[in-house]
């Protein structure tokens, strides 16, 4: 848990590609303890659930990774990306969603994703689309909406790019750092366990039978 607090607190300043890779070693050696043990434990523990038991903590976790994890980690990055380019208010009003997001009653408006796609790549795929469009002969409401607005945001493309990368770059490290509390905090409750189970004469696998198992 330590270990995973603390490489993705390195990743989230890491300015190279060198200091990536040793902060995300440090991280995924962290990692790499805290599933199997909690899977050990459980079984060791409730041997009579078997199988069951097993999957369902498996479940547990893997819901909690998509309705809590990913959600809550992409909440906190458009956040800190759009509270950094609100310092720039033009720029900000001219890249932002039109609705919010919402996280557990937080709500922000976050970067438009695909305002901040045709800046990056200059506007060469709204581009295409366009002329794919217009052989077709169809219109496409989206499309002819970004046009729009790109034929006046591609005037301060040139300044908009430099504040608005910074802003997702600064959001994403902000997001990993917050993310690191959540190995911290099983650190910790990984620690209660151990003086629970010390308290108690130190940690014995529960057996089926009753009989203490061979060894303890």
């Amino acid at each position: 848990g330590i270990l995973g607090f603390a490489g993705l607190n390195l990743l989230g300043v890491a300015e190279s590609g060198l200091i990536c890779v040793v902060a995300a070693t440090v991280y995924a050696a962290g990692k790499t303890f805290l599933w199997p043990t909690m899977l050990a434990v459980v079984s060791e523990q409730f041997p009579k659930g078997g199988a069951i038991t097993i999957g369902a903590i498996g479940g547990v976790g893997m819901l909690s990774a998509g309705l809590l994890g990913g959600p809550g980690i992409g909440f906190k990055q458009d956040y800190n990306a759009s509270q950094e380019l609100a310092k720039n208010a033009a720029v900000y009003e001219r890249y932002q969603t039109a609705t919010e997001s919402a996280f557990f009653g937080f709500k922000v408006k976050g970067l438009d994703g695909a305002k901040v796609g045709v800046l990056g790549d200059n506007g060469k795929e709204l581009a295409r689309a366009q002329e794919m469009a217009a052989k077709s002969g169809k219109t496409d409401e989206n499309t002819a909406a970004l046009a729009g607005w790109w034929a006046e945001a591609s005037k301060t493309a040139a300044e908009d790019k430099k504040l608005v990368d910074a802003a997702g770059l600064y959001g994403g490290r902000q997001a990993l750092k917050l993310t690191s509390f959540v190995p911290a905090a099983m650190a910790v409750l990984y620690l209660l366990l151990i003086l629970y189970f010390k308290a108690r004469g130190g940690y014995k696998a529960v057996q089926v039978d009753g009989a203490a198992p061979a060894g303890h």
